[in-house]
């Protein structure tokens, strides 16, 4: 088969993987839960210095909606709390500090405050229910648009170079650029029912919150 048949669908192969990959990409950033991928673009100016997130901070989950960041020296606690509201602003930012307990190299504990940053990820709210969706489905039909045009061209570019190969071979080349793109459909639905999922727990547990403090108040009213 020639080397020509096989790069094309190789490259197809490629787009279809990233075409996935950048609009699963643009869900995570969509953030209704905690996604560390989230945080990537984030850039911390440290005396100057542009810095990456990972390389002056550490952060890890705290629920499904909350992350902590520890800076690694705590007077960059506010460049850290700045450089992550330039890239989510929706993020609910609290400044909070706990007490640790640290050796000090010879055995003895120490006491020692460490300064930290509680991020939570917005509330679903009906207005922010329906921008979510519609930038979800934008995200989606991009990505289905882009992925049919990359199928259809190189269709188009492989049958010419066809012309010649046997026939197991020309059917075993058809079947490969049917399986390739249905396989990465899949994916890339997978993906966009998940976050429609997550939207819509994330929306509902808005709403019973809403609910019971409808019922609160009714309750008030009524003692």
């Amino acid at each position: 088969m020639k080397r020509s048949i096989i790069s094309l669908y190789e490259a197809m192969e490629d787009k279809l993987s990233g075409y996935v990959s950048i609009a699963n990409y643009r869900y995570m950033n969509l953030c209704v839960k905690a996604e560390e991928v989230s945080l990537l673009s984030v850039r911390v100016n440290i005396e100057g210095e542009e810095k990456n997130i990972e390389d002056v901070a550490q952060v890890s989950k705290k629920g499904d909606y909350q992350f902590v960041a520890i800076p690694n020296y705590s007077e960059d606690l506010m460049p850290l709390a700045q450089g992550i509201a330039m890239q989510h602003p929706e993020f609910k930012q609290e400044f909070d500090a706990e007490n640790v307990e640290v050796g000090d190299g010879e055995g003895n504990p120490q006491t020692v405050k460490v300064k930290m940053l509680i991020l939570t990820m917005p509330e679903v709210d009906d207005d922010r229910y329906d921008v979510l969706k519609k930038a979800v489905d934008a995200a989606y039909d991009e990505c289905k648009v882009d992925m049919e045009a990359i199928v259809s061209q190189t269709k188009t570019q492989i049958t010419p170079l066809l012309a010649g190969e046997e026939p197991a071979d020309v059917k075993r080349v058809k079947d490969g650029i049917d399986k390739a793109e249905k396989t990465w459909a899949e994916h890339r639905d997978k993906f966009h029912n998940e976050k429609l999922k997550e939207i819509e727990e994330a929306h509902n547990k808005w709403k019973a919150k809403q609910a019971e403090k409808m019922l609160d108040r009714i309750q008030k009213s009524n003692n």
